[in-house]
């Protein structure tokens, strides 16, 4: 906690979020959602860090390709 504790000026901010300008909406078609995993799941490739998605640890590609075995419990979309 005391990490995400930033100072601005005399007063202390918590910030949960990295600074920066990020970007929000609200996703209303299923082809959407989609489109912004393949996004986020390119992102540890677009810098360099692996050379495939499902090769970053703390990613859900690999899920998706069906390996269940992440980091992190998953829930399966119900077509």
């Amino acid at each position: 906690m005391k990490r995400l504790t930033v100072r601005h000026g005399k007063r202390q901010v918590f910030h949960f979020w990295q600074p920066g300008g990020g970007y929000d909406r609200n996703v209303w078609y299923e082809r959407s959602v989609y489109e912004m995993m393949e996004y986020i799941h390119a992102n540890p490739v677009r810098r360099g860090l692996v050379k495939n998605p499902t090769d970053w640890y703390w990613s859900s590609a690999s899920f998706w390709e069906g390996d269940h075995s992440g980091p992190l419990e998953m829930d399966p979309i119900e077509d």
